[in-house]
């Protein structure tokens, strides 16, 4: 006998494999999931109760919030089926009962050469329909399933698997490694999405803050949305030992919020809480929960002044709600949703002038705005660094806040170079795992031709935060610029499959396959990074060094036009222009831009000028020379802003 075959529809279910296909697609389901949709499928048409559906879905002794772990199951079935409570297909709610499945069901079953433990354990001999009374027989299932197996030798593998698979309460050894995935609204409105992320960001931000193990970042952790891969592919994916995973929901002030802690390495359940509280506490929840999660792991968050705070002081529930929208909208990287986000952190001070977090999350907004708007890029940091510089008067311990002065003294006349470089130290000292002050003290270091070092901090980012194609794709541009060109195709092609979007990557890569005689494909990959970014200054000086350097000048010299206009408007620096010029061969006029803009007081900045090796053959020119060691006195960075990190 092998592994059961359900079909309903256009969609059949592999028991052993977890796999529900349909047509050319398929997905893997979750363990629980699984398990739910099997008790529905052997019962099509008929009433199944939520007690019948907590019988087969967790062992006697696995200690779970019963009643929102089977909501999350029934929402994953549903979205890998593409149905809706409201207009339901498949699976229909029986208000305060339980479920019905509505379509008939095919059992079959697929022959194969030995029995390979699923999910939920296949019944020996039974027929599809199992009628309710034995819903809840679990353990006498598994005593027929093993004496089934015992006459097939293999009683020590399905032994093995049995106890790997049960969940067992208890503290997980040797936890190194840990990831929060999003967390699920289960709120009947969904425009509460933004409440469940943000939830989820502060856990990430006060285990990694607390903790002495790895926490992925949210950057990685939010591709898993609405997923419905298994615990231990995400885990593999991700590099982790261990899983957070939970679910929230919101009804006027209240909210309700459920998390469990997985063992990933053997898929077993190690605790799991429910919170219930006024609105209003909800930093007070978060607190909590970090420290139990923490306790679970080994660790603690005792050390951290911003949770204690935060369990005796509970913020006011408008500003909290304020923060959460900004932060949701900042995470979307458009010029209207930064624009947006700007808002709800200004709303937040204006109505608790006092909080902290608020000023830091506006520091960030400002920051990366210039990136994604017109907004001129000084402008940005000086709104950006009187925002942090507050945050920081209100609470010293804001690693974000010191991140963001950091940032912005990469690139900004008015800050001071080497204090730039003491503000991302401090933001690695206050959180070890903030895998952005990792990324851009890289390039602080490799400003410093400390290049090796630099490779260094970009890796241990990537560990934080690997399914980063921001990462992957200034990885490959400082491989690139230390001419170790086939490591760095490698990651710039990490960074395309991440991102496909991005456009970075694509122009590096044409640099890539210019320097190394692949002319066509380095004019390819230029034109493919000006149709993702036509008009963004990076792309624009890229590609039109490219397409000057491949004989292609009219298609550069316009270009070069839109990269003049963007320097006199103070919108993108002199660099980006002087690549063009050195590609259509025009030395002299790349050195006269250079020195029209190298006055801070009247120019854009000159930053960028070291670190690309294509400006190497001006080395010889005394003007040259001269604006270098105009650069060195300045104390200022060595790369262009328009290359940092999003």
């Amino acid at each position: 006998m092998g592994d059961r075959i359900y079909r309903f529809a256009e969609f059949e279910l592999l028991s052993g494999e977890g796999e529900l296909r349909t047509g050319d697609s398929s997905v893997r389901l979750q363990e629980k999931p699984l398990r739910l949709l099997m008790v529905l499928l052997e019962n099509p048409q008929r009433l199944v109760t939520r007690e019948q559906l907590r019988e087969r879905m967790w062992d006697s002794d696995t200690f779970v919030d019963y009643e929102l772990g089977i909501n999350v199951g029934v929402k994953k079935v549903r979205d890998a089926l593409g149905d809706s409570a409201e207009n339901p297909r498949f699976i229909q709610t029986v208000a305060k009962k339980g479920y019905r499945f509505l379509v008939p069901v095919d059992l079959s079953y697929e022959e194969i050469p030995a029995p390979t433990p699923s999910a939920s354990p296949p019944i020996n001999a039974e027929p599809p329909a199992v009628p309710d009374a034995t819903l809840g027989r679990g353990h006498t299932v598994r005593r027929r399933w093993i004496v089934a197996l015992l006459a097939s030798g293999v009683l020590l593998g399905l032994g093995l698997w049995f106890f790997g698979m049960r969940a067992q309460p208890g503290h997980a050894a040797e936890i190194r490694s840990l990831a929060v995935l999003p967390l699920q609204n289960l709120s009947p409105d969904p425009g509460q999405e933004y409440l469940a992320d943000g939830i989820t960001e502060e856990l990430i931000t006060n285990l990694a803050q607390s903790l002495p193990l790895r926490v992925i970042s949210r950057t990685s952790v939010m591709r898993y949305k609405q997923t419905s891969e298994p615990i231990t592919r995400i885990a593999r994916e991700l590099g982790v030992e261990a899983i957070v995973e939970g679910a929230v929901a919101r009804s006027g002030n209240q909210v309700t919020v459920t998390v469990q802690l997985i063992d990933a390495t053997q898929d077993r359940h190690l605790w799991a809480h429910r919170y219930e509280r006024n609105l209003g506490d909800l930093l007070a929840i978060e607190a909590e929960l970090s420290q139990e999660i923490a306790g679970q792991v080994g660790g603690t968050l005792g050390s951290r002044p911003g949770l204690k705070a935060a369990m005796s002081h509970p913020v006011d529930p408008q500003v909290h709600d304020l923060c959460l929208m900004g932060r949701y909208h900042w995470n979307k990287r458009t010029a209207a949703d930064l624009t947006k986000s700007v808002e709800y952190y200004q709303r937040a001070i204006e109505r608790d002038p006092t909080y902290a977090p608020a000023y830091a999350g506006l520091a960030n907004a400002y920051v990366i705005l210039p990136q994604y708007s017109n907004v001129e890029l000084q402008d940005g940091n000086a709104k950006a660094a009187a925002a942090a510089r507050h945050a920081l008067q209100l609470d010293e311990t804001l690693a974000e806040a010191h991140a963001t002065l950091g940032f912005i003294g990469l690139t900004s006349w008015e800050y001071d170079w080497e204090q730039a470089g003491q503000e991302i130290r401090r933001a690695l000292e206050l959180n070890p795992n903030y895998s952005s002050a990792h990324h851009w003290f890289a390039f602080y270091l490799f400003s410093l031709d400390r290049r090796n070092e630099a490779l260094a901090e970009l890796e241990i980012a990537r560990r934080l935060d690997p399914l980063s194609a921001i990462i992957s794709a200034d990885e490959g541009q400082f491989l690139y610029e230390t001419r170790r060109y086939e490591e760095a195709k490698a990651r710039l092609r990490q960074a395309v499959e991440l991102a496909p979007e991005l456009s970075q990557p694509h122009e590096t890569l044409a640099l890539v396959d210019l320097e190394t005689g692949h002319t066509s494909d380095a004019l390819k990959e230029a034109r493919t990074g000006m149709a993702l970014a036509p008009n963004t200054p990076r792309t624009i000086g890229e590609a039109g060094y490219v397409l000057a350097a491949a004989g292609q000048t009219d298609e550069a010299r316009q270009l070069l036009a839109s990269a003049k206009k963007m320097v006199t408007q103070r919108t993108a620096f002199p660099t980006f222009a002087a690549l063009i010029y050195e590609g259509l061969g025009q030395r002299k006029e790349a050195l006269d831009v250079l020195e029209a803009m190298s006055d801070p007081k009247t120019g854009a900045g000159i930053y960028g000028l070291s670190q690309r090796h294509i400006l190497d053959e001006l080395c010889a020119d005394p003007r040259y020379q001269k604006l270098m060691a105009q650069q060195g006195k300045m104390r200022i960075p060595k790369f262009l802003p328009g290359e940092s990190p999003r």
